[in-house]
C-alpha cells in the first residue's frame, strides 16, 4: 500500500430514525437528515439541489436517480447499488462507499472531500472537472472510468483496478499507482511527472512514449 491518508469519518450527532419511504420524506422536508434507510428501492428519484446529512442507506437501490447538485454530507452507502446515478455539480464530504456498485455513475463536476471508496465497482464512472481532496479509494473496480481534468490531492488508490482509465489532463503527481492494474490507462506524458509506478507498470507506460523496447539485449 502506498502512503495511507488520514481522512475523517461521517460524523453523527444525533439517533436516527429509520424511514422507508425516502419520497415522502424528501417531498415533505426537502431534506433527508438523520436517517436510516435500509432494504428498499427509491425509483426516479430526481431532485436539484437537494440536501443528505448524516443518514445510512443500506442494501438500497437507487432506479434511474438524478440528484445534480447535491450536498451530501456526513453520510455511509453500504450493500448499495447507485449505477447510473447523477451527483452532478454536487458537493460530497465525509462519506463512505463500502461494497456499492456505481456503474456509469456520475460524479462531475463536483466538490469531493474526505471520502472513502471501498470495495466498490465503480466501472465507467465519470469524475471529470471535479476536485478531489484527501480520498482513499481501496480495493475497488474503477476501470475505464474518466478523470478528465480532475485536481487530485491526497487521493490514495490502493488494490483498485483502473485498466483502461482515462486520465486526460489530470496531473499524476504524487499518486501512488504501485498496488494498482492501470493496463491501457490513457494519460497525457506530461500528467506523468512525478507519478509513483512500479518497475512493470514503468514499462507499460513506455508505449505512450512509443518506445520499442527489445528484449534480446
Amino acid at each position: 500500500m502506498g502512503k495511507a491518508y488520514k481522512i475523517q469519518k461521517p460524523k453523527f450527532i444525533d439517533e436516527l430514525e429509520e424511514i422507508e419511504r425516502v419520497e415522502d420524506e424528501v417531498l415533505r422536508c426537502e431534506k433527508l437528515q438523520n436517517k436510516i434507510i435500509e432494504n428498499v428501492e427509491i425509483d426516479y428519484l430526481n431532485e436539484k439541489g437537494l440536501t443528505i446529512d448524516s443518514c445510512i442507506f443500506r442494501n438500497t437501490t437507487f432506479n434511474e436517480c438524478s440528484l445534480q447538485n447535491i450536498d451530501l454530507l456526513d453520510s455511509v452507502f453500504e450493500n448499495c447499488d447507485l449505477s447510473n446515478i447523477d451527483f452532478g455539480g454536487g458537493s460530497i464530504h465525509r462519506v463512505e462507499f463500502i461494497n456499492c456498485k456505481l456503474l456509469g455513475a456520475k460524479f462531475d463536476d463536483c466538490s469531493i472531500r474526505e471520502v472513502l471508496f471501498n470495495s466498490s465497482i465503480g466501472k465507467y464512472m465519470n469524475i471529470s472537472f471535479s476536485r478531489l481532496k484527501n480520498i482513499i479509494i481501496d480495493n475497488c473496480n474503477f476501470s475505464e472510468g474518466i478523470f478528465q481534468q480532475v485536481k487530485l490531492d491526497k487521493v490514495m488508490f490502493n488494490e483498485t483496478d483502473l485498466t483502461n482509465a482515462y486520465f486526460n489532463k489530470t496531473s499524476l503527481n504524487k499518486i501512488d499507482f504501485t498496488t494498482c492494474d492501470i493496463t491501457g490507462i490513457d494519460v497525457e506524458i506530461e500528467d506523468l511527472a512525478g507519478v509513483i509506478v512500479n518497475t512493470m507498470q514503468a514499462l507499460d507506460l513506455t508505449r505512450l512514449m512509443k518506445i520499442v523496447v527489445n528484449n534480446n539485449y
